[in-house]
């Protein structure tokens, strides 16, 4: 995970152009703006411990002000991961990326049903949302799936469900797409 954080931090820098069956999610999403707060958040935070921790500690201070700009530097590669890693939908399966934060792959044969929806849903142990921001983010996809599936979540953290909540920038062609995959697998 920290190779993949420096690499989409520091390495790709090239705008990824989307195929014809790829999907943004980051265009019109509350998450953008929110990681991109707490890049100078981060920033005043640690000049103002270092700060208040040096009349403490020099040492403390300054292994402090490195874990935040470690969390700094994390957060500034999940946002860059955002833009290069879209959902797709290929033969058979959708992968739902979310940057490197978490990410899902669903059987297109698996799913029971598409909704467009933004309602507010309650989660629990199987409705879960793909974004691990969680509430922070709105969805305005849900989709229910006949048999468990996963959530491979940051350092591998697993997470079932039978129904998945994400937001997507173009909802209606995206269940378009798969409203056409999914009556030609039947």
């Amino acid at each position: 995970m920290e190779i993949a954080v420096f690499y989409y931090g520091f390495v790709s820098w090239r705008k990824t152009k989307l195929q014809n069956n790829e999907f943004s999610y980051h265009k019109n999403s509350g998450t953008i703006p929110i990681l991109i707060a707490l890049i100078p958040i981060i920033a005043i935070e640690t000049y103002v411990l270092n700060i208040l921790l040096s009349k403490w500690s020099i040492t403390a201070a300054w292994l402090v002000s490195a874990l935040s700009i470690y969390s700094g530097f994390q957060i500034f590669g999940f946002l860059k991961s955002m833009f290069k890693r879209s959902f797709s939908i290929e033969k058979n399966t959708i992968h739902l990326r979310y940057g490197i934060l978490s990410e899902a792959r669903i059987d297109i044969n698996n799913i029971k049903s598409i909704e467009i929806s933004s309602k507010p849903i309650e989660f629990n142990d199987t409705v879960r949302k793909l974004s691990p921001l969680g509430e922070l983010e709105s969805h305005n996809i849900v989709i229910h799936v006949k048999k468990e599936n996963t959530i491979i979540g940051l350092y591998g953290i697993k997470r079932k469900f039978k129904t998945l909540a994400f937001y997507i920038d173009n909802k209606e062609e995206f269940k378009e797409a798969l409203d056409k995959k999914n009556s030609v697998t039947e």
